[in-house]
């Protein structure tokens, strides 16, 4: 195999690896977005139209740091990951190697499926996260987290 021909392989392999792994991060965007839009409902009408437009508007099917950071404060609050966690998180979103992305969509898809197995998904009717819809706008994604979050990419 000729080097050229080799690195042409390797391209495209590149290229298929590039396009699952982006699959599986608008797949993960978009259920978080989901359940984020379903928390908000009826508490905050302002969080409600951000999450309705990565849901269903405009926006959807588009990756923003938010979405990943708004589920790792949901992890958080719930007692998944700690502030030392997250910021490796952050560490690795901010890195210009797009494997690490790859593997902080792993990390937050693997936590996410704990947090459902273990409580479920977010419901009006579920007990586990009775409290959320009055303390989301202050705990999960508050003005500062949205606005530093958005800075970043």
């Amino acid at each position: 195999m000729t080097p050229l021909y080799l690195g042409t392989q390797l391209g495209i392999f590149s290229k298929v690896k590039f396009m699952r792994d982006t699959k599986d991060m608008l797949k993960l965007v978009a259920a978080i977005a989901e359940e984020h839009y379903n928390i908000t409902d009826g508490a905050d009408n302002n969080l409600n139209y951000l999450w309705y437009m990565y849901h269903k508007g405009s926006k959807k099917d588009e990756f923003r740091p938010f979405v990943y950071m708004a589920e790792l404060m949901l992890l958080k609050k719930y007692d998944y990951l700690n502030d030392a966690e997250i910021r490796n998180i952050i560490s690795m979103m901010k890195s210009e190697d797009g494997d690490n992305l790859a593997i902080v969509t792993l990390s937050i898809q693997n936590l996410r499926d704990l947090r459902i197995k273990k409580q479920g998904v977010y419901s009006k009717e579920n007990e586990a996260y009775k409290d959320l819809k009055y303390t989301y706008a202050f705990e999960i994604l508050n003005h500062t987290v949205f606005m530093e979050t958005m800075i970043e990419k």
